[in-house]
């Protein structure tokens, strides 16, 4: 992704070579051609094929080398095998005449078929084309379009409505089948599509910052199965989300992390967990299923970004009206507007006496005494309202109204809507409100048949627009200066020394102070006189831990007693302790034994650190003690992270009202927990040694927060 050179030239080109050209119906080579005329390209065309003359009017070349005129882009239409000949004729094109500057392989039997040849070959086309600073869309793919330019390689898709819409996808079929569901009604238009296959060159991060800047592109649609170095491409995400929407379809769910027997970070720390902190944290709006993808896009491509999160609803139906509070409520994104006085007062005046003016709030029923100007008139009223940010109109087409007149005083009312309100329709009864949906459609209003996901797509737009207000004035990615009296270099270096793969608790305790971690009073002592001063210096009740490079599972091998509360239970703890840790490790010459203060809390939590092979430095949070693996209720950033990530990441992660506390529990001091998830990213960070960290459990308080395990791993 670190390559810059311009890709204009896969988008716009003054000239294109066509190589496997057909004169046959059912070739690639042909309709690849023929929906490059069809979407009315302007510029030169020269098929290439030796065994034709000509082609759709167009005369052929015998190969790359034979073209008169410069040529720009070539697209491979030709096997595998041929392929490689083409692109040694292309460097020496090149080399003759230095023109073509990019070539996009649509053509199969590369890496993958995931075998040693596939992937020789894939390298060999790569170094070729390199060498002469010609950049390779593919292979594998179906190519790209362009509408404004005309320029098009897809050979299933020929024309396509001018829109905002541009598309970047890992599967060509996936992205063609969404332009096809949404061509009927006319859905979206498009700006620009690319299918960029093995992605053996040209990236989708460099495609995404090319899009950044691309005037006709209002919303990224993408599709994506994984990336090779997925944080270049969240570096570039970050940058481009603060400026235009980029809706994701991810598939592609991998196994948990190797290291599940030493970390619970690494217990619950799959790729796919990994890719959803990190849409989060860049922005990138993540769909749930195929149709909330579709149906997102769409939104942000005819409409403007709301202000805020305040829905109110428009409806004349009960049912879907309330099936669409159901979703608002559930949803932690969105909030029901409380409609001004003058609002309900202005409603009042021309709705039927039975209508449901704000209740609950924002709430607006017409019931059946609605007619055609009656939603005109609503609808302006409740545009001119400053407490509402989005308004979602519910429609079910009646017999007694006129569908043409209806949709006509909607976009009255829109036309005369001040400022950038959102406004999302849901059209019901399917077939029979066509003539209505494409109405409203046609005048940039996008429309829905489910009421339910009119709510989850205005989350999704509020999502985004909440981002990025956060996002302005900011400057990327937090730097962080390693304080040169940290020694935890030097704590981490000492027990890779020693061949160790993880440092005792009591060095990760001196690890945790370094980087201002909380966690209880405790003291090393060896024998069970020292236990009984150390327990009444630091006051009952406290834990006994083993400390040994012998005993990495401290619980299992019986080294952890609990609960002591005097010095009587403490010396029958100290033999109980002495005796498992002598079955456990029979070659120990002396026994070491941290006290450690026990503090009391309702709540665990677990805080984590990890570097992924993929990913790099990585922070976890969620739900600790027993409940970390059992029920996952973890999320992922990637670092350094910011204080405000790590207050999103903890937001999104727990319920509400555990946060605030709920049944006696004190309510937990986000900023000192979001405190410890940063210098948890600082740790990774300015320790390089360092696999995983993993605190758990970590205990909330209302004025702070305390580690009261810590485990961390170290490269070996």
């Amino acid at each position: 992704m670190g390559k810059t050179t311009s890709l204009d030239a896969f988008f716009k080109p003054k000239s294109v070579a066509i190589v496997g050209a057909s004169s046959d119906p059912k070739k690639p080579g042909h309709t690849a051609l023929k929906n490059l005329v069809s979407l009315g390209y302007k510029g030169k065309v020269f098929p290439v094929n030796p065994r034709e003359d000509s082609i759709l009017g167009f005369r052929c070349c015998r190969n790359m080398l034979d073209i008169p005129e410069p040529v720009d882009v070539c697209v491979l239409l030709v096997s595998a095998d041929l392929t490689m000949k083409v692109a040694d004729e292309l460097v020496e094109r090149k080399r003759r005449f230095d023109d073509v500057t990019a070539a996009v392989c649509m053509s199969a039997g590369f890496g993958e078929l995931n075998t040693s040849e596939g992937k020789e070959r894939e390298r060999d086309l790569v170094r070729t084309l390199s060498s002469a600073s010609i950049r390779l869309m593919g292979p594998n793919c179906v190519g790209v379009f362009d509408t404004y330019s005309g320029f098009n390689t897809n050979f299933d898709i020929s024309t396509y409505p001018k829109g905002g819409v541009s598309v970047l996808t890992q599967s060509g079929a996936f992205a063609n089948s969404m332009l096809f569901w949404a061509e009927r009604l006319r859905l979206i238009g498009v700006s620009k599509f690319a299918s960029i296959g093995n992605m053996a060159d040209v990236t989708m991060g460099e495609l995404l910052n090319y899009l950044k800047d691309d005037d006709s592109t209002r919303v990224i649609a993408l599709y994506m199965e994984g990336f090779s170095r997925p944080r270049e491409f969240f570096e570039i995400a970050r940058k481009v989300s603060a400026r235009k929407p980029i809706v994701v379809m991810k598939t592609g769910r991998s196994d948990m992390g190797s290291k599940a027997a030493l970390s619970h970070t690494g217990s619950v720390a799959g790729s796919d967990a990994i890719y959803d902190g990190a849409f989060k944290q860049a922005g990138l709006l993540r769909a749930g299923s195929i149709l909330e993808f579709y149906d997102t896009i769409r939104a942000f491509e005819k409409q403007p970004v709301p202000g805020g999160n305040r829905v109110s609803i428009l409806t004349h139906m009960g049912g879907p009206g309330t099936i669409c509070i159901d979703e608002i409520s559930a949803n932690r994104r969105l909030e029901l507007a409380k409609l001004s006085p003058s609002t309900e007062k202005a409603l009042k005046s021309i709705c039927a006496p039975m209508a449901n003016i704000g209740s609950p709030d924002g709430y607006v029923d017409l019931t059946a005494a609605h007619y055609e100007k009656l939603h005109n008139e609503v609808l302006q009223i409740l545009f001119r309202d400053r407490n509402i940010d989005m308004v979602l109109q519910i429609l079910a087409p009646s017999a007694f109204l006129d569908q043409k007149l209806l949709v006509e005083e909607i976009r009255e009312a829109c036309r005369a809507r001040q400022g950038e309100k959102t406004f999302l329709n849901a059209v019901t009864f399917g077939e029979f409100a066509y003539a209505v949906r494409q109405g409203l459609e046609d005048a940039g209003m996008p429309t829905y048949e489910y009421s339910d996901m009119l709510a989850r797509v205005a989350g999704n737009m509020a999502t985004y627009a909440v981002y990025r207000k956060s996002r302005s004035g900011r400057t990327g990615i937090p730097k962080y200066r390693p304080d040169p009296q940290n020694r935890s270099a030097k704590i981490i270096s000492g027990a890779s020394s020693r061949g160790r793969i993880s440092l005792l608790e009591p060095e990760a305790y001196k690890v945790c102070g370094e980087y201002g971690i909380k966690v209880p009073p405790y003291r090393v002592v060896g024998s069970v006189e020292s236990a009984l001063a150390a327990a009444r210096k630091i006051g009952y009740p406290v834990a006994l831990k083993v400390v040994s490079e012998e005993i990495l599972h401290k619980t299992d091998a019986g080294g952890v007693m609990l609960g002591i509360d005097s010095d009587g239970a403490l010396k029958g703890s100290y033999k109980r302790l002495a005796a498992n840790v002598k079955k456990a490790a029979p070659g120990l010459s002396a026994m070491k034994v941290l006290v450690q203060k026990m503090i009391p809390s309702n709540t665990e939590l677990v805080l984590g650190a990890l570097r992924d092979k993929s990913f790099g430095p990585t922070v976890m949070f969620g739900m600790g003690g027993i409940y970390v693996e059992a029920l996952k209720m973890v999320g992922f950033r990637l670092s350094p992270v910011s204080p405000e990530e790590a207050k999103n990441l903890i937001v999104e992660t727990l319920p509400p009202p555990l946060i605030r506390g709920v049944r006696g529990r004190d309510p937990m001091n986000v900023d000192a927990i979001a405190g410890v998830l940063v210098s948890l990213g600082r740790l990774l960070e300015e320790q390089p040694q360092i696999e995983e960290v993993d605190f758990n459990p970590v205990l909330p308080y209302r004025d702070g927060c305390i580690a009261v395990d810590a485990r961390i791993i170290i490269a070996k």
